[in-house]
This record gives C-alpha cells, structure tokens and sequence, in this order.
C-alpha cells in the first residue's frame, strides 16, 4: 500500500477508535461533524488563553483575563439551588486573597485540596480591594513549569463537551496523523510566501509556543485552506473547459434579423453595463466551451433582460432554454416578463411549477421532451424531477446563491454529448473577497449601473415611540393610491422574544389600527397556492399593506408599492435589509424604507445607519462582511462549500489576493493538475473535500 493511501486510510479513520471515544462522546462528536480522526486534527482553536505570565493577586487587573497561581486556603463549600450547583473557594498567595466560584462543576470539590498550589487562569473582578474569579480553568502548581505553561487553545464546543476533554482528544491525535499529512502545497509557492512547514503547521496550531508562533500557523493553514478550495473549484472549471463539450449557438441571415427586430422593440434602451454584459454572453454562446458565467447587479439592475436575449438566442438557434427561480412567485413574475419582452418572436413560453395541475403537466413535459416547447420558466424542482429536455442548450437560474455549488455541478452533468450553457443571476451584493470563493469557477459580469430615471430610496431609522406617526405615513401613502410592505423577522410569537411577528401585526393593524383597510398577510408557511393567491391579490391593487416576513425579499416587483416598514431591523443583516428595500422605488414616486429597531447595540446601529447613507449594495455588503464577519454574512454550507475553518474573508484579503495569483500560475502551467509535483494537491482535495468535487474524477 502506497504512503498517500495509508495516510489517507488514517485521515478516515473514526474517532471511535480513540480510547474514550465511544457512545455519549461520540454523538457530542458528530454534533460538532467531528467523526474522524482527521476533523479532529482540524478543529482548530477558536482562541488562545495564555498561561505563560504569572501575575500576583495584589496586582490583578480589573475585567482583564489573567493567570495566577494561590493556595486553597479552607475546605471549598458546594452548594446547590435546584439544578444549580455553585461552588465556591477561599484563595490566597502570600500577600493578597481572592473568591473563585464555580458553577455547575460540583466535580471540580474533589479536585481542590486545602493547603495545595495551583494555577488558575480567568477573567478577575476587582471592587475595592476585593478579588473575585468566575469559573477559572486551574491545574496543580508545578513550580518545575514556572513561566514555561505556555499558551493554550480554546476551541469551539458543544454542550456536555469541555475544553479538557477536546484538548486531551487532540493531543491524542497528533502523534498518529503527524509525519503522514502530504504537504499539499508546491514548493515554490511554500518558499514565495515563506509558510511552514505542513506537520509544523498542523501540530502547533494546537499547542503554539508564542503569539507569534500561533500567528505562522493560522497563516499557513489560512492559505492552505483557500488554496485547495479554489483549486478544486478552478479544477471543475478548467475540465469542463477542456472537454469543449458545449454548443456553438449561432444564427442563420433570417433569424437574425428577427433577433434584431425584437432587440430594437424592446420598451427601454440597455445601459451601457447591460449591453457590457450582453456581449459578454453572447462571445460565451458562440464558443464551443459551455458558458458559466454570472450575471451580478444590484436590485434594479437589469439583469433579466439579459437572460431574456440569452434565452431567445437560445431559441432561435434550435435549442431549449430553461430559466429556473427559487420561489413560484418568482417563476411566474420571470413568465410574465418573458412573454412581455419576446412577445414578438412568436417562441411559446411555457411555466412549470408545483401548482402545474397534473394534466397540463404531462403535456407540457411531452412538448418539451419532443422539441415544440423551447421556452420554459419554473422552480429549481425542475433539476430534482426527471424532467426530459429534447435539446437544452442554455440554463438560467436567478438568485444563484440559493442554488450553490452542487446544483450547478448538476446542471453540467447530463450524459447528453452537450452540456448545456449555464447562466446564473443575482441580486444579491456579495463582496468580491467572498465571491471570489463562492463563484470560482464561473466569470462573472457586474451590471454596476441603474436605468435612468430611478429615484434614490429615502431612508430613516426609528423606534417604537415613532410607531403612530409612521402609521399615519403609512395611511397617507394607502389614501394616494400606493400601497405599503411590513416585513416581520418572524412567523409567530415565541414567549421568549419580544420581536414582532408577521401573524400578530397582521391582527393588529386589521384589527385596530387600519380596520378600514385591505391587509394581507404572507409568510414562508401558507401552500403555495396561499402564498401566490397572496401575492396576485397584492399585485393588482386588491392589498392595500402586506405584512409578510422576508418571503419576499426576493424578486418581488410591485411599482406601486412605495413605503416599507422593516420590524425589528436590526435582526437583519445589511446585505438582506438592502434586498427587501429593493422591493419598493421601482415606480415613479419617491419611496420610502423606515428601519424600526430598539435596539441599543452599537455595532446593530452603525448597519442601520450605513443603509441610511448608502443604497450602492456592493458597498453595504463589503461594511457587512466587516462588521459581522463571513461567516454570520453568509454561511457557505447552503452553497455545498464545506465551512472555512481558519481563514478569515475580510481580515484575510491580502492572503485570499496571494492565493489566487498562485493558482493563476499554476493554472498557466498545469491546468488540470496532471504532473507528477501537483498529484499531492489533488491527493488532498481528495481527502478533504472528496465528496464535493467527486466529479473531477481525483
């Protein structure tokens, strides 16, 4: 058996063959997803406490985490209140005493004997020359380790699982993975960017030295980290390119000067980022290498007339095209819009989604499997079902980032001779560090322009106190013929929250407030049928304010709903708050976005009044990524991408802008990893991130 599969027989192995890991352990394990020995090695820590200064009990800081080392000066005392044990000890060194309590960790009375050293680390309180220490770590004093007990990791937990036990876990470990992990990255690029070694890297993380020597670590891991995801995405990219497997759509002298007639018919003139754009898509429909590519605009933008030209296109050159949203709200506004923009051309286009009743299913599915239907629009189900296409030559999917990675793959994956071109859109403002990630292997076009005329949104904060004279703005927008969204961050009440609900603001305002007025409620539960039956009531004027929750943040479009009232603001992140304000101001009226939130945090506060001063979305999202992090800001696993564990995407640009100069040159010089130096990196997407990129056939 090779060195490569031993280690990698070793990465798989379960954490169950590690002594103490079995029944309650290993399911608190697998609640973390840490099921072998290798999730071990990379659960990284969170943090470091560090034990490496001592300092005197007289000289402890109020509010910082310090280490100190006391003696346990009288028998600790173990009460209990209910379920609540506490537990609490008299300690001193030689000049100076301080409480410690402890609670819940009744265990720990056993191991706190009177007269004995130990060393305690925690954060201090400090009221007048009182000393105090909440739930501290501690160990016996060994004076042999003086200034040697280091620093220490502090990982990530789940309830009924201690730092203790996950470290001891770790420390176990180490010694069987380390000298069997592959050092997955060039040489060069090692030397380039001065990163440690891998058995270095993997082993210190976990037990550093120094600040300093933690730091070379994270880096090293960071970059490893982003460098194999992005190759593995560049790797599906380059192979799909490679196999020239898509088809070269052109049209013929008469159908194009059909095209061109119902391009010059259109009711709008395209900004110059849409036609951009469109001759970006249309050098990718006329080469023989499947197109995907990503369409991103901000909310407004343009970006389905594109799809609509890219579709016709399609259409006209004797294939399929198929547009594909998320919600069935969003199918049948894309149907309508097609058939306004192509009514011209002649092109049936047909809807699908799960309200589709059964007969006119069979023979909507029939027409497409026989060529008459070329246009269709539905729901993403249409990649789930065994929906048969005669000749799908262009795939559209709108709102990409509900889709994700593994939806795309599939896409690509018929065992038709031509894989279809692949179009995706979305409204959604993603920071370029992150789209970097997400989007590596599609190109990308940015439509960074709005069509003329559109009035910027106007927009407050507020608080409840503000709450009658908002509700006379909102009776006076209903009085002048405009109509009004209210967006809830929930369904129902919950007895332990006070954010509003969309079910008990609908009573209110029915009931009390605008008991003369037309209310709608919609919210992700109601059947489908409920939810469009909604919507097509608050699309032709017959809801004069809908209350909903964020169901529609998405692709909603009603030019005449003007003023939107977002509950509990601060429960959203800007990126989304920015997308629900998008529903209102495509009309010709001033519009209005009033964010209600009594909330006191500042860093909820600077997001609400960041969306009052800017309405560029690409700028929102970026102060997003800042303030809360990639991982609050967008969570990847909805997009088949496995979790970052180390590497930060706002603190970590300049590293993200290193990795993919590298796998720029790589790319160059061995596009499909196929030499002898680069079979470690493909052993390593192997062992890492197999099950996502099984289709590159590593």
């Amino acid at each position: 058996m090779s060195q490569a599969r031993e280690s990698t027989d070793l990465f798989s192995r379960p954490v169950t063959a590690l002594p103490g890991v079995a029944g309650r352990r290993a399911a608190l394990l697998r609640r973390l997803d840490i099921t072998t020995w290798f999730d071990l090695l990379t659960w990284f820590p969170r943090d470091f406490e560090d034990w490496s200064t001592l300092t005197p009990l007289a000289e402890l800081i109020d509010g910082e985490e310090q280490t100190f080392v006391a003696r346990v000066t009288r028998k600790p005392t173990l009460t209990r209140r209910g379920r609540l044990s506490i537990l609490r000890a008299h300690l001193r060194d030689d000049a100076q005493a301080i409480a410690a309590v402890w609670f819940n960790q009744a265990w720990l009375v056993d191991r706190l004997e009177v007269d004995q050293w130990y060393i305690f680390h925690g954060r201090i309180t400090r009221r007048g020359s009182a000393f105090s220490v909440q739930n501290p770590a501690f160990e016996p004093w060994d004076p042999e380790k003086d200034g040697s007990y280091g620093i220490r990791p502090i990982y990530p937990l789940t309830e009924g699982l201690s730092q203790g036990v996950m470290r001891r876990l770790i420390q176990t470990v180490i010694p069987r993975l380390i000298g069997q992990i592959p050092e997955p990255l060039p040489d060069q690029i090692r030397r380039r960017h001065k990163l440690c070694a891998v058995d270095f890297a993997y082993s210190r993380i976990h037990h550093p030295s120094s600040w300093e020597e933690a730091e070379i670590c994270r880096y090293r891991l960071a970059f490893e980290e982003l460098f194999l995801l992005l190759a593995g995405l560049q790797l599906l990219r380059n192979q799909s390119r490679n196999q020239n497997l898509g088809c070269v759509l052109t049209l013929d002298p008469e159908q194009t000067i059909k095209f061109n007639q119902i391009f010059a018919g259109l009711p709008f003139s395209l900004t110059q980022a849409q036609e951009r754009t469109w001759k970006e898509v249309l050098e990718d429909l006329g080469s023989p290498q499947p197109m995907n590519r990503l369409i991103q605009g901000d909310v407004g933008s343009g970006k389905t007339v594109i799809a609509a030209l890219a579709m016709l296109w399609c259409a006209l050159a004797g294939g399929q095209a198929v547009l594909m949203a998320p919600t069935a709200i969003l199918a049948r506004q894309h149907f309508d819009t097609l058939n306004r923009l192509l009514s011209a051309s002649g092109e049936p286009i047909a809807l699908l989604t799960g309200s589709t009743l059964a007969k006119e299913r069979r023979q909507l599915l029939s027409d497409l499997a026989d060529g008459q239907i070329r246009l269709l629009v539905g729901t993403h189900a249409l990649i789930e079902e065994s929906v048969s296409f005669h000749n799908l030559l262009l795939a559209v999917t709108d709102e990409q980032h509900r889709f994700g990675v593994r939806q795309r793959i599939k896409l690509g994956s018929g065992e038709t001779a031509v894989q279809p071109h692949v179009l995706v859109m979305s409204a959604t403002p993603i920071p370029r560090t992150l789209a970097l990630i997400l989007y590596s292997d599609l190109d990308i076009s940015l439509i960074d322009q709005l069509p003329p005329g559109r009035q910027p949104i106007r927009t407050y904060t507020a608080v409840s106190s503000d709450r009658p004279r908002i509700e006379q703005i909102m009776r006076r927008q209903v009085q002048e013929g405009r109509q009004v969204y209210v967006v809830c961050p929930m369904i129902e009440e919950q007895a332990d929250t006070d954010l509003k609900s969309a079910v008990s603001t609908y009573n209110r305002l029915a009931q009390q407030v605008f008991p003369d007025l037309r209310i709608g409620l919609l919210h992700g539960s109601l059947k489908t049928d409920a939810k469009d039956q909604v919507m097509q009531a608050f699309m032709q004027g017959e809801i004069q304010i809908l209350v909903s929750t964020t169901v529609i943040e998405v692709g909603v479009d009603n030019p005449n709903a003007n003023l939107m009232l977002i509950e509990n603001a601060e429960r959203f992140g800007l990126a989304q708050l920015h997308q629900l304000r998008g529903r209102i101001g495509r009309g010709e009226h001033q519009a209005l976005c009033i964010l209600l939130s009594d909330s006191q945090d500042e860093k909820a506060r600077e997001r609400l009044r960041t969306l009052c001063r800017s309405e560029n979305g690409f700028e929102i999202a970026e102060k997003d990524l800042e303030l809360r992090g990639p991982g609050e800001f967008f969570g990847t696993r909805q997009h088949g991408l496995p979790p970052l564990k180390l590497a930060n995407l706002y603190r970590d640009r300049k590293l993200l802008a290193d990795v993919q100069v590298s796998l720029a040159e790589l790319a160059e010089r061995d596009p499909l990893l196929e030499t002898r130096e680069n079979q470690p990196i493909r052993q390593a997407l192997d062992t890492r991130y197999g099950q996502l990129f099984k289709r590159i056939g590593i």
